[in-house]
């Protein structure tokens, strides 16, 4: 079955049916050839279950591996995974990132409580990000957390905010240097060097291309307001 992501055309050949109603809102019915052929082996199954904490179903075990092998075979387009959620607001794309449990999905939906209809998100968990020349675009995946929130989009990045709990909102740009580390733990990490040199310069380049934040904050509508006003003027709001 062919599907579509991030410009891409996938062909993910999946034995189980977990596979195909997860990514069954991203079938491609158009013309093109597949980008990419992903055929996910027994071998590839075991190396998920390693990691595995929760006795997962065979079915969700070979879509991370397929998701897996997608975001390996991506660089080739000039595409990263980041574990993040991400929203468009009004067409630019705002990515929050943090350690598991921090927030970042309870961030989005209070952008969405407080801009309304103005926010859709794009991914809540796993998206995809691709350049295209200076342009980064982040891009709905169905790989989209527990809450299952996401879009088949894709909208320029404007924003990145690292996100850290706090009882007041503050908010301030972060440095190259402070958010490299943190961006590295927000992706794949291969044992391969070639590849994990390719993480390394799209990273770079995402830093070169999009301003980042720190963005301490509770959960409140003035998180919100307080990220809002640190970005607005980067944003195309017409």
């Amino acid at each position: 079955m062919l599907y579509s992501f991030a410009g891409l055309i996938i062909d993910i050949r999946f034995r189980d049916a977990f596979g195909q109603k997860l990514c069954e809102r991203y079938v491609y019915t158009g013309e093109r050839p597949a980008d990419m052929v992903i055929e996910v082996t027994d071998q590839m199954i075991e190396a998920e279950r390693e990691y595995d904490l929760y006795n997962s179903s065979f079915g969700l075990l070979e879509s991370l591996a397929a998701y897996r092998e997608i975001c390996n075979r991506a660089f080739a387009y000039d595409c990263m995974f980041m574990h993040c959620s991400a929203i468009s607001y009004k067409g630019n794309g705002i990515l929050f990132t943090a350690p598991s449990g921090t927030g970042k999905s309870t961030h989005s939906a209070l952008w969405r409580r407080h801009f309304g209809e103005a926010v859709q998100i794009v991914n809540d968990d796993k998206p995809l990000l691709r350049f295209y020349d200076d342009r980064v675009d982040v891009c709905g995946t169905p790989w989209d957390g527990k809450h299952h929130r996401s879009n088949n989009i894709a909208v320029p990045v404007k924003a990145i905010f690292v996100l850290a709990q706090a009882p007041e909102n503050r908010v301030r740009k972060a440095t190259h240097q402070e958010v490299l580390y943190h961006l590295l733990n927000q992706t794949i990490r291969p044992e391969d060097a070639a590849l994990m040199g390719k993480v390394l310069d799209f990273c770079g380049r995402l830093l070169q291309s999009v301003p980042v934040y720190y963005l301490e904050c509770n959960i409140s509508e003035e998180a919100v307001q307080t990220a809002y006003e640190a970005i607005k003027g980067d944003l195309d709001e017409n």
